[in-house]
């Protein structure tokens, strides 16, 4: 590797710490509260599909940063996912647990 390309895939190692690790936060709070109901389906799916994309625009240019990146980042992603997933089935089978309660008069 050229001393340009060494410099530029530090600064995207960097770049992908960063951006991966912003996932954090948000998969222990779910963690924490055991509860991932305040999470926006669409928006995880989205990130998980263009991670997707990049990841297989890493594998073709042959960039270990953001290969490493985006195979960490899905990870936190999908785990973030299975737990909304487990949430909405949970929501699901409640409702259809409980009975229907006639309104007040």
């Amino acid at each position: 590797m050229l001393p340009s390309t060494i410099l530029l895939e530090i600064l995207g190692f960097i770049a992908a710490i960063l951006t991966t690790m912003s996932f954090l936060p948000q998969a222990l709070r779910i963690r924490r509260q055991r509860s991932a109901a305040d999470v926006s389906l669409v928006m995880y799916l989205m990130m998980v599909t263009g991670q997707a994309l990049w990841l297989a625009y890493g594998f073709i240019i042959g960039s270990p940063s953001l290969i490493a990146a985006n195979v960490v980042s899905m990870s936190f992603v999908i785990w973030v996912l299975v737990m909304k997933f487990q949430d909405l089935r949970r929501q699901r089978m409640a409702s259809l647990r409980s009975p229907l309660v006639a309104p007040a008069e």
